[in-house]
């Protein structure tokens, strides 16, 4: 699922414009940007994407990518789609998620906010398909998103902290998904070259069930 803290899977795509000093002409940035991921497994909010029928995880690798549409007053639009493997309610496979999702973002002073809103679709697996709005604000590194689900789907809570340590990005999340599970991470992210690469170690307890441990290992590229 595409977070818009956020993004994680995993990370944000910010848009800067240059100066040419030999033309001492500002170079026009493209309001287009996208990204390409590949990952060793896919977990999102601390849940497996991937499970077998009878709903035990199994890993898989995972490319996913999106594409993003900047007003520059603001407001944005984008897609980005992965492969899953899990049922729906209905007992349908779900091979391919695609997420529609729309944001309005806006800083006071050193303050940031967002709010927005998610549609998850799964082609073939309709049942699995659901909304959210969003609202969220930063301040020096920490981060607050409140996700709520339309039509009966789950609401969220994230925290987070962002850093960077030695060069290397660093962000911690703690999440409460109600009636599902709680969840927290840890992701170490660095770009060399033209290429981005993320390590996350996520930790969950469902509800339900036992704890469970993953880590993911990612490399993308931004364009």
């Amino acid at each position: 699922m595409k977070n818009k803290t956020k993004k994680i899977l995993l990370l944000a795509i910010g848009l800067t414009s240059t100066m040419s000093f030999a033309s001492l002409a500002e170079e026009v940035q493209s309001p287009i940007s996208g990204s390409i991921t590949i990952a060793n497994d896919y977990i999102w909010r601390g849940l497996a994407q991937h499970v077998d029928s009878a709903s035990n995880y199994e890993k898989e690798v995972t490319i996913s990518g999106g594409l993003d549409y900047d007003f520059n007053n603001g407001f944005a639009l984008g897609v980005w789609g992965s492969n899953v493997s899990f049922k729906d309610a209905n007992g349908k496979d779900a091979s391919i998620e695609m997420d529609l999702y729309a944001s309005y973002a806006m800083s006071y002073k050193q303050v940031d906010y967002e709010v927005g809103y998610i549609s998850y679709q799964y082609l073939n697996a309709t049942a699995a398909n659901f909304e959210e709005v969003y609202v969220g604000t930063s301040y020096k590194g920490f981060g607050l998103t409140q996700y709520k689900g339309i039509d009966g789907a789950s609401d969220n809570l994230e925290l987070s902290y962002n850093l960077e340590l030695s060069g290397i990005d660093t962000t911690l999340v703690y999440g409460d998904y109600k009636d599902s599970n709680k969840y927290h991470s840890i992701t170490l992210a660095k770009s060399m070259g033209e290429l981005d690469y993320a390590i996350v170690w996520n930790k969950s307890k469902p509800t339900e069930g036992d704890s469970e441990s993953h880590i993911v290992f990612s490399i993308g590229k931004s364009f």
